[in-house]
């Protein structure tokens, strides 16, 4: 199956399926660091990054944001690896949506947002034990991206625009935490982030706060029209293109614990009905099986040699009868290799 993608000519016109912000951050460190996103037991924090739109004109309009990532500081505060078992927060939300520009941001969280944000995950939250790790590499080399990816429950259309992503959680089960990449706010350029002590809070205590460096991920396909167990949509994302050779992850989320799950590869986009709403998001060439992991995830790696050049377009298909016709189907994307 994994002879597919080299099989494939790659069209320079292709961008990667993630975005970085600050853009000047993706290949290089940033020397400070916050750890709000997944503080520690008993510190609960509300976190909201605003996002200029300038930093996300790589993402085609249309397109639907799946899941962001961060990567470990360069600190000799953290780990070489955290955390050393599965960490739980009782309840993680994830608000997304339109922002007003984040010069006039103030310190009321949801009037930040132009309209009413999108409610992209609630309930309960795992990061899997070794999701991140910190090799102390000197800068400005970075860490790479931590494996672990907050997966959209439901699947933001992004049609331009600045974008405010706001986090809220309680504290994990852990009394550890780890410390990511973050720079200063910065209006002009990338945008700013607020913050404050609490769950749920509905006004900032810190403006112009540190602003995390993170990766934005999208694919493509309908929103949440394909809906399995509690009414929630497997996500797909593809956290890893590659440039010179190396290994594309393509993690599936947000599905049944233990279920199965077959990824579906293809050449371009199409929509072709499959039954209750679920559409096929690419002519199906080949297939992989994969078994979910008791929180319903699974990290599918593709090895890419150097000298590789590779497009194609995957999907995954996730047994189950909750959905009359006995499956649901994640968004598609587009992993590509140079």
């Amino acid at each position: 199956m994994l002879r597919l993608v080299s099989a494939i000519a790659c069209a320079s016109a292709l961008c990667a399926q993630s975005v970085v912000v600050p853009n000047l951050s993706a290949n290089t460190a940033a020397t400070t660091v916050l750890n709000n996103p997944l503080r520690n037991s008993g510190n609960p924090r509300t976190y909201m990054m605003g996002i200029n739109a300038s930093e996300l004109a790589a993402i085609p309009a249309g397109s639907l944001i799946v899941g962001v990532s961060l990567r470990a500081g360069l600190t000799t505060t953290n780990a070489a690896v955290w955390p050393l078992s599965d960490v739980t927060f009782n309840d993680y939300e994830i608000l997304i949506g339109d922002a007003l520009p984040t010069t006039s941001w103030t310190s009321t969280f949801l009037n930040n947002f132009s309209g009413t944000p999108l409610l992209a995950r609630d309930g309960v939250m795992v990061v899997q034990a070794g999701a991140f790790t910190n090799t102390n590499p000197s800068a400005p080399v970075p860490n790479a991206w931590g494996t672990f990816f907050f997966d959209f429950q439901v699947p933001f259309p992004y049609s331009g625009g600045d974008l405010g992503i706001q986090f809220s959680h309680p504290g994990s089960n852990d009394p550890t935490s780890i410390f990511f990449e973050q720079v200063p706010s910065n209006t002009a350029v990338h945008g700013q982030a607020i913050s404050t002590t609490g769950f749920q809070a509905t006004t900032a205590t810190s403006l112009n706060y540190a602003f995390c460096v993170a990766r934005i991920h999208y694919g493509y396909g309908s929103n949440g029209a394909c809906p399995g167990t509690n009414g929630l949509t497997p996500v797909l994302v593809d956290s890893g293109d590659v440039t010179g050779g190396g290994t594309i992850h393509l993690a599936v989320g947000n599905a049944p614990a233990n279920g199965v799950a077959v990824y579906v590869w293809g050449l371009g986009r199409a929509t072709i009905p499959a039954g209750n709403g679920c559409d096929l998001l690419t002519p199906p060439m080949a297939t992989t099986l994969a078994l979910l992991d008791a929180n319903g995830r699974f990290d599918l790696q593709l090895n890419v040699p150097p000298g590789v050049a590779a497009m194609f377009n995957t999907q995954v298909a996730v047994l189950d009868p909750a959905n009359p016709a006995g499956f649901t189907l994640s968004n598609g994307v587009e992993p590509t290799a140079f």
